[in-house]
């Protein structure tokens, strides 16, 4: 019976390799409970036409009305198929831990023999050899490859969060353009009107013979280029437009989707951004993924330095019976003789891959670092430049513009001014948009775009 013995430690070792592995819901599940609270919107994985159903039927609803920056967000995170893309990249990482915990199947061998020469008849007439071969390294190798992977799927997850946290701050600041560039296109249109009326007029007051050709031909040079930067004006709309639809993944498919709202005025404060640098630290799904990388190479170099002398281990059992004689039945031993190669060349890789893992987590740091610092100070200096305006510049040319008095609104001092400030109007709402822009990209560099956006 001692020779039994040895199957229910083989079994419970299969076992533990078959265990452990979450279901493809539950990774994703997984996955998407990392941006809980992070950003405005879940995150769903769709993999089948119900999802995809539902998932319109959604975005229907968020649709109605106009889009809000989070309802955007929300919209994107429903319909665009680049998120999706990741969730079956993450599938891609999951099945590798399926396959790590999985050992080598058995081989069988059978073969069959028969004598031949001058003394075969002193032989049997044939003899059938059967035989069963498992390689134990695969068994051996389970824990350290189911390790391995396991810090694999969980990088890989955490990636995929960084993706989704990235769109997210990408939709906020193609919504801020959008909604900044129609603005614009309001305030250019009304100089634009401005503009014609008072070159109407001026061709009136030519006919009844108080004006000259000349001042005339200047007017028309003058509502051509106010016409040429209205046209611009639209072009930028369109194509912030363009921009915006693409990401939230509606081209083709909802093409009357309107955006609600406008630029939210400053904010009472910003973050402090050395608050902002110390948490990102260990916000940031980006260096949690890298930290997962360098905790997966460990485990890769682990298991190459614990296996270097013996790479191949096959043990089995065969029997060998000859027709109408006595059958033999015995264990078998194959393994590699390491004189030649004791994996060396895998064991520098694997060191080679950590210390690379080690100096990718230092230049993502320095990046974070970077992108904090840089979208912090244009925060600083877009606050700055709005309050000035906001303080200064419009106020200033409003009181210019009403001491001039309710007078015709074409002569020339007044449509000068009138025309001054909605420049600074425009002006005021492109700073206005800088700010935002520069605000959810601090947000989104700071690793919690929800608490730091400022849209709460």
């Amino acid at each position: 019976m001692l020779r039994y013995r040895c199957w229910p430690g083989l079994g419970l070792l299969l076992l533990a390799g078959g265990c452990a592995v979450p279901s493809a819901r539950d990774n994703a599940a997984t996955t998407a409970s990392l941006l809980e609270g992070k950003v405005p919107a879940p995150l769903a994985w769709r993999r089948d036409p119900e999802a995809d159903k539902a998932a319109r039927e959604s975005a229907e609803q968020l649709l109605e009305g106009g889009l809000t920056v989070q309802e955007a967000i929300a919209v994107a995170f429903l319909t665009n198929p680049r998120l999706q893309i990741a969730f079956e990249q993450l599938e891609i990482s999951r099945s590798e831990l399926v396959a790590a915990t999985r050992p080598a199947n058995p081989v069988v061998i059978l073969g069959t023999r028969e004598p031949g020469g001058d003394l075969a008849a002193y032989y049997p007439d044939r003899t059938i050899s059967v035989g069963v071969l498992q390689n134990v390294i695969s068994l051996l190798t389970i824990p350290g490859r189911r390790a391995y992977a396991t810090r694999n799927l969980e990088r890989a997850r955490h990636e995929v969060a960084q993706q989704a946290a990235e769109h997210a701050a990408q939709v906020a600041e193609a919504w801020y353009r959008y909604a900044a560039a129609q603005r614009q296109l309001e305030l250019q249109e009304r100089s634009t009107n401005a503009v014609r009326a008072a070159l109407q007029n001026l061709i009136v007051i030519v006919a009844n013979g108080n004006g000259t050709e000349r001042e005339v031909a200047e007017g028309r040079s003058q509502v051509f280029l106010f016409e040429a930067n209205l046209e611009h004006s639209r072009l930028d709309a369109a194509d912030e437009r363009a921009r915006l639809e693409s990401l939230l993944g509606l081209a083709g498919w909802r093409d009357d989707w309107q955006i609600s709202g406008g630029l939210a005025p400053l904010p009472q404060a910003d973050p402090d951004p050395a608050q902002v640098e110390a948490a990102a630290m260990a916000r940031r799904f980006d260096l949690q993924a890298a930290q997962k990388a360098i905790e997966m190479r460990l485990r890769d170099l682990s298991t190459q330095r614990r296996f270097s002398w013996l790479s191949e281990l096959e043990i089995g059992v065969f029997r060998d019976k000859a027709i109408g004689g006595t059958p033999f039945t015995g264990p078998t031993l194959a393994f590699e003789l390491p004189l030649f190669d004791q994996r060396q060349a895998a064991v520098l890789e694997a060191d080679a891959q950590l210390r690379t893992a080690v100096r990718q987590l230092e230049a993502a740091v320095l990046d974070a670092r970077r992108q904090i610092r840089l979208n912090a100070r244009a925060v600083t200096s877009m606050r700055q430049l709005v309050e000035r305006y906001e303080r200064d510049i419009l106020p200033n040319r409003e009181r210019i513009a009403a001491s001039l008095g309710a007078g015709d609104p074409g002569e020339l001092d007044r449509l000068n001014e009138r025309v001054r400030l909605l420049a600074a109007q425009r002006e005021h709402i492109a700073l206005l948009r800088d700010y935002w822009v520069a605000r959810s990209a601090l947000a989104h560099a700071g690793g919690d775009w929800l608490a730091l956006s400022g849209t709460q």
